[in-house]
């Protein structure tokens, strides 16, 4: 049998309110969108925001949007001033070596900002 390798190529919000998303991550990421009011995407981020105009958008959340960070509490301080940010967690370490926190974009996407270890750190 052949093996198949696949890469994640990024992650793609579903949203009944591209310009709000985009408005938002805009902050978190401190980098300009590009693309329009129905779809708009942080290309070195991997992250595309997308009104499709015809789904059903769900209160249920089941995924986690992660990032990695060199330091997670500059971002936390830097993160914890964007206005329409919920739900932050401080930092902390946990039992795997990580540092993290998760908060919650406007549309209750959570998001985790990981800092690896010093002598693991991420791409």
């Amino acid at each position: 049998m052949r093996r198949i390798i696949m890469k994640l190529c990024g992650v793609c919000i579903i949203t009944n309110n591209v310009s709000r998303l985009a408005d938002f991550y805009k902050e978190v990421f401190c980098v300009e969108p590009e693309g329009d009011s129905v779809h708009t995407g942080f290309n070195d981020k991997q992250l595309a925001i997308w009104n499709p105009g015809n789904v059903d958008i769900s209160n249920v959340k089941n995924m986690s949007l992660m990032y990695y960070v060199q330091d997670a509490q500059y971002e936390y301080e830097r993160l914890n001033q964007i206005k329409n940010i919920a739900d932050i967690t401080k930092p902390e370490k946990q039992p795997w070596g990580v540092i993290a926190f998760t908060f919650k974009d406007p549309d209750g996407n959570e998001v985790s900002i990981i800092e690896l270890p010093r002598n693991n750190q991420g791409d």
